[in-house]
Parts: C-alpha cells; structure tokens; sequence
C-alpha cells in the first residue's frame, strides 16, 4: 500500500507543477531572456513529469493490487500525456526525444550502461573508427 500511496504524491506533485505552465506558453524570441529562462524551466518542469511518470509505469510492475495499479497507471498516463502536449509546444523541435519509444530505449540504455554491457569510446573519432571497422567486417 505504501507504494501505491507514494507514487500518487509523485504524479500528484507532477501534475501540480504541471498546471502552473501557462497553457499558452510558446518559445520566445531570442531578444527576450529573462522570457527564454522561464521557457526553458518549464520544458524542464515537463521532462521532469514525464520522466517521473515512466519511473512510476516501471514500479508498477511488482504491485500486486491489481485494481489499485490500474488507478495509478491511469493517473501515470494521464501525467505523461500531459507533459509531452506540454514538450510538443514548448519544444517541438526536440519532443521526439520524449516520445515513449525513445525514452523506454534510454532507459535500457541507461540499463546497459549500469551493467557494464556496451562500449564506451573516448572521442567521437574513436568511436567513428570502431563503427567503420564493424561495417567493413559485416560486407566481408
């Protein structure tokens, strides 16, 4: 229960931050800064709902209160939607990063990463070479 109970603070506090983003908030013009400041607070504000609800959706999978994880899932969801309308406005330039497609293939990444799978190159150069190299033993 105790769950169930802390994951309806963490979407309820999302969602509060959430409302306070005008709902006409747009991108500004570059001259005015204080403006651009602001704007991209609330694009934070909206990643971080968005990031907030998928960690929810994850948890969700070892509640064993059936009834009660389909609330919070429905509540999870309904942040999340929220939040990406938000980034699509704000940001629309960059909201297919928050697409849940994109964001479940950084978490694995992130899993991957945390598990020592993968490799990590010093320089983009480096990492080129290594690309090159498998290409070429893949057309061999």
């Amino acid at each position: 229960m105790a769950l169930a109970a802390d994951m309806h603070e963490q979407l309820e506090q999302a969602e509060a931050r959430l409302r306070l983003v005008p709902r006409d908030e747009m991108p500004p013009a570059e001259k005015e800064r204080a403006r651009v400041q602001r704007w991209q607070e609330h694009v934070h504000e909206a990643a971080e709902a968005i990031r907030r609800a998928n960690h929810v959706v994850e948890q969700l999978a070892g509640m064993s209160d059936a009834v009660e994880r389909e609330s919070v899932l429905a509540m999870a969801r309904s942040v999340r939607a929220e939040a990406f309308a938000m980034m699509q406005r704000l940001n629309p330039d960059q909201a297919w990063f928050w697409t849940e497609e994109w964001q479940a293939k950084e978490r694995e990444a992130d899993r991957q990463l945390a598990a020592g799978e993968g490799t990590v190159y010093d320089s983009d150069e480096e990492m080129l070479a290594a690309l090159k190299a498998r290409s070429h033993r893949a057309h061999a």
